[in-house]
């Protein structure tokens, strides 16, 4: 699309460039008619701009050419699109250079799926260049945005204006480069110490530009929006869908519990047991937020088979009350099948029977709550 409006725009952009009479209306031919100007440079008969036509728009000195199309009246997308054309066809050779190095890669062998950390950081290397290049050129033109990609960055920033949220955006931009170094560098495989310890070290550093960019007020509203932290909670919560204050309320206990005990990135055995060793914290901090009976919600919609159940009845497009059934009857089955197993006075056979027959009643009961297709998704998940 870019380039079909580059081509347009330039055949255009000629008519304006050697003809501007033309587009001034109001002339000795009566009002609403043409000046009289020099008829513009033919067209080829496939719709290609001919050699003047093209030399008439083009400049080795991009800024004076983009100079030329704004005194002609037109507007920054039609600008923008005929130089990031002229940008691509400026750094195509060293694209080509780079694409050269990467060489014939064996159907056979993993290297067919993946590309080099050297190749990957030369592109990387290029395509930051050919932007920076356009942002110089473009000025205060902004790139025109996707009004879904713009709703949702509004949403993310909260209450941080375009410059900040774009500043914090810039940020993680550059530290997301480095860190794609590192895990570029490992090609898919194991993680080093070093690796882990560059990471870590990464990571920090990049929270601190974050914070030292935002007020305190300014870095929790975004991070209540933008964190891992609060990815995970929106999606653990999803079930017992919290108010917004008692989302507030259990992100702040989780963020604390996260930045003491780690939560992303692999964690070693000690720091795994240390992080579930103090998970009762969180438990009994969230207790205290949300008070006896809405906490006892609060444990049976986190609990993971809960979930899963429940995210299958909103597929099912059935009520939430259906999860709470489901789950009610797996309690039910588990604690009568545990109490069949441990009866020592029942015969293999006659255990055997009874189990058999508790599926049966199982799978009928289930079934009568989600129907067939919902008990043939359950027994997929592990129901």
């Amino acid at each position: 699309m870019a380039a079909s409006l580059a081509a347009n725009a330039a055949l255009v952009a000629l008519v304006a460039i050697e003809a501007p009479s033309a587009f001034r209306m109001g002339s000795a031919g009566g009002a609403g008619a043409p000046a009289a100007a020099p008829a513009p440079t033919p067209v080829s008969a496939n719709g290609t701009e001919g050699p003047r036509t093209w030399s008439a728009i083009r400049s080795g000195d991009l800024k004076a050419q983009a100079g030329r199309l704004r005194a002609a009246g037109f507007p920054p997308n039609i600008v923008r699109a005929i130089l990031r054309e002229q940008l691509n066809e400026r750094f195509a050779p060293r694209r080509r250079e780079l694409a050269a190095q990467l060489g014939a890669r064996p159907y056979w062998t993993s290297r067919f799926d993946s590309w080099d950390s050297k190749t990957m950081a030369g592109m990387n290397a290029i395509n930051k260049e050919q932007a920076n290049m356009l942002k110089d050129l473009m000025g205060a033109e902004t790139e025109p945005g996707d009004p879904f990609g713009d709703a949702d960055r509004l949403n993310r920033s909260g209450s941080l204006g375009p410059e900040k949220y774009a500043r914090v955006q810039a940020i993680l931009s550059d530290y997301n480069e480095l860190k794609g170094e590192i895990y570029s560098a490992a090609q898919g495989g194991p993680m080093l110490p070093e690796d882990q310890e560059k990471l870590a070290y990464l990571e920090k550093e990049q929270q601190a530009d974050i914070a030292a960019s935002l007020t305190p007020d300014e870095l929790f509203e975004y991070q209540i929006r933008n964190s891992p932290t609060a990815g995970m909670l929106r999606y653990s919560l999803h079930a017992f869908n919290p108010t917004e204050d008692e989302f507030r309320a259990i992100f702040r206990v989780q963020q604390a519990f996260d930045q003491q005990y780690g939560s992303m990135g692999p964690l070693s055995p000690d720091q795994q047991r240390e992080r579930q060793a103090h998970k009762a914290d969180v438990a009994a901090q969230v207790q205290d937020i949300l008070g006896p009976d809405r906490f006892a919600e609060y444990k049976r919609d986190t609990d993971p088979a809960y979930q899963a159940v429940s995210r299958l009845v909103e597929r099912l497009d059935l009520p939430p009350a259906a999860a709470q059934q489901v789950v009610a009857l797996q309690d039910d089955i588990s604690k009568r099948a545990d109490a069949i197993r441990k009866d020592q006075s029942l015969a293999a056979a006659d255990r055997s029977s009874q189990l058999a027959a508790l599926a049966d009643e199982a799978t009928s009961k289930v079934a009568s709550v989600l129907g067939d297709r919902g008990l043939a998704a359950y027994k997929q998940t592990g129901g």
